[in-house]
């Protein structure tokens, strides 16, 4: 009972959400990209993760969009958006982005993104550290641990019941059923097939970019790194692993949070982000 209520009310503040943000196609050369766009105030872009919550304008995003312009795009391959057929490393992800703000006249402004997005912001930022204002880091891979090394996605995926505890602090809490749940609808789990598709793609063989660490002292703007503290996909060790290269970063714990704080923690984990994007602006 207490999941359903719960499910009812997540999607009830998701429903009302959706009245703030605004789908859009943009088109570059040899594709078109959706994204979803709202609020007033300075840019903020959110790469999503690759669990693809960026389908969909959630309560989150809606409250991060009472301060700022929030731009969420989705990334080549999930939904609507193209270009997937000219996507063969991170590599081209970042300079995907780079078209993409272009279209969007996007040269000075907050990036941010969770675990696939998360990288996506570092790959991008290390490029173009000019264009970013702020970045901030969630749960991201990238980089390489060999005392933690990553567990395997793909093959833990099979069974819903051991991918709510790779995902979640408390696996059988009402958001773990709710994001992660036994019978998806045709919908769901065609959307979830797009995802790992990208994924393979991008991390099947090396899930990071040996050049990354290296290029990171190139990023010079403030930083965020933020993780739950019980991240088992990808470990704290991951956003000290980061720290160690950044310049001027700080990184914060959620207590009691797994990989997914934009569900499972979600008031304290956007709280900490826009204070983050708030501060000396």
């Amino acid at each position: 009972m207490k999941t359903f209520l719960k499910k009812l009310q997540y999607g009830a503040r998701t429903m009302l959400a959706q009245r703030g943000g605004e789908a859009e196609k943009i088109p570059l050369p040899g594709r078109d990209v959706i994204v979803r766009h709202g609020g007033d105030g300075p840019p903020f872009v959110y790469l999503h993760s690759s669990l693809g919550e960026g389908s969909m304008w959630l309560p989150f995003m809606q409250t991060w969009a009472k301060a700022h312009r929030v731009i969420v795009p989705l990334h080549p391959g999930f939904g609507a958006s193209g270009g997937f057929d000219l996507i063969d490393t991170i590599d081209d992800v970042a300079f995907h982005y780079a078209e993409l703000f272009d279209a969007l006249g996007l040269d000075d402004f907050i990036l941010g993104g969770h675990s696939l997005g998360g990288w996506i912001a570092a790959e991008f930022a290390v490029r173009w550290p000019e264009r970013v204002r702020k970045l901030w880091i969630s749960g991201a891979p990238g980089l390489w641990v060999n005392e933690q090394p990553l567990p395997d996605l793909f093959r833990v995926m099979q069974d819903r019941d051991k991918t709510r505890e790779l995902l979640f602090f408390d696996p059988n809490g009402p958001m773990a059923q709710l994001v992660i749940q036994d019978n998806p609808d045709d919908e769901k789990l065609k959307f979830g097939f797009q995802a790992m598709t990208v994924l393979a793609r991008l991390v099947w063989q090396r899930p990071y970019n040996p050049r990354l660490a290296a290029r990171l002292h190139r990023i010079q703007c403030p930083t965020l790194l933020l993780w739950g503290d019980h991240d088992r996909l990808v470990p704290p060790a991951y956003g000290e692993a980061y720290r160690k290269g950044l310049p001027h970063a700080e990184m914060a714990l959620l207590p009691n949070c797994g990989h997914l704080p934009m569900f499972e923690l979600e008031n304290e984990y956007v709280e900490r982000v826009l204070r983050f994007a708030l501060a000396n602006s």
